[in-house]
């Protein structure tokens, strides 16, 4: 299991040799690397020359020893480019094949792209679900000719009326399986987004949904805490979650992805540059406890 660090935070500091060797020297052994500058049209990944980009990327990690083994695909297009069907099909849709590529070229595991989630959801749970089903079936043979993984990733959205955050696609375990099932793809998995799970009201915990995907479903995580109140994106520890409880679960499934922290630049990106190894070692500190716990609990 790779401890894996989400390298966004960092590289608005650095550059990605510099970012490398600051979270190898804290414990890190891989990176989830962003690519959500896409949505913006003069990112160098939707140029003419992406290829070389991303090659350049897998020449520095590869020198470096720090393998990419996830991504994440753009997702924060704007409304509009969502729901305007040709918009949709002219800009967003090449994206994301071009993101499976790009990560491919990376050497990732797995991509995590989110479901399509851009309306109510509360009253449109199958609608959207069969949107969901033809957008990852249109997305399947390219992970496929790519040799690689999507990961469906469960979320959560905020009422319109009432401001408070409420169920949205996968955040109800059943359907997260109903995702997983249904696609029922070697190309398909389920990449938990720890942190979600504690924000739409519910009876279960991560541990729990951990347990109900099982060893087959899930693939991917998404490491963060939070104060079961706002996606606050912290570190394991600093919110409410509860770690022993989430490492005997992954453990008991014998999950085999990696450990792969989706945390904010809190602790790194406001300090001088002096503290960040003292920071980035406490964050590594954290995440070698919680998988050393795991590999206590696995059956």
């Amino acid at each position: 299991m790779e401890l894996t660090i989400n390298m966004g935070p960092m590289l608005k500091r650095f550059d990605l040799a510099k970012a490398i060797e600051i979270y190898k020297a804290a414990g890190f052994t891989a990176m989830d690397f962003p690519l959500f500058e896409m949505i913006d049209d003069d990112s160098a990944f939707n140029g003419e020359d992406y290829r070389a980009v991303a090659k350049a990327i897998r020449a520095t990690a590869d020198e470096k020893g720090f393998p990419c083994v996830q991504t994440h695909a753009p997702f924060s297009f704007r409304l509009d480019q969502w729901n305007d069907p040709k918009t949709f099909e002219g800009v967003v849709f090449p994206r994301m094949v071009r993101s499976i590529e790009i990560s491919a070229i990376l050497g990732a595991k797995v991509i995590v792209i989110h479901p399509l989630h851009h309306m109510v959801y509360h009253g449109h749970e199958e609608e959207i679900f069969q949107l969901n089903m033809e957008y990852y079936r249109r997305l399947i043979p390219y992970a496929a000719e790519y040799g690689i993984k999507i990961g469906v990733e469960n979320m959560f959205q905020k009422d319109p009326l009432r401001n408070c955050i409420v169920a949205d696609t996968c955040s109800d375990v059943e359907e997260f399986i109903r995702y997983i099932d249904t696609l029922n793809s070697p190309q398909i998995t389920a990449c938990l987004d720890v942190g979600h799970v504690a924000l739409p009201l519910s009876d279960l915990t991560a541990a729990d949904v951990i347990r109900r995907l099982g060893h087959e479903r899930l693939g991917a995580l998404h490491i963060h805490d939070n104060d079961y109140t706002r996606d606050q994106h912290v570190l394991p520890y600093l919110g409410k979650l509860d770690w022993a409880e989430i490492a005997k679960a992954l453990g008991e499934i014998n999950y085999e992805g990696d450990f792969t922290y989706e945390v904010n630049g809190q602790l790194i990106t406001g300090c001088d540059e002096g503290f960040i190894p003292i920071a980035t070692g406490f964050m590594g500190a954290v995440g070698k406890h919680i998988v050393s716990m795991i590999e206590e609990k696995r059956i």
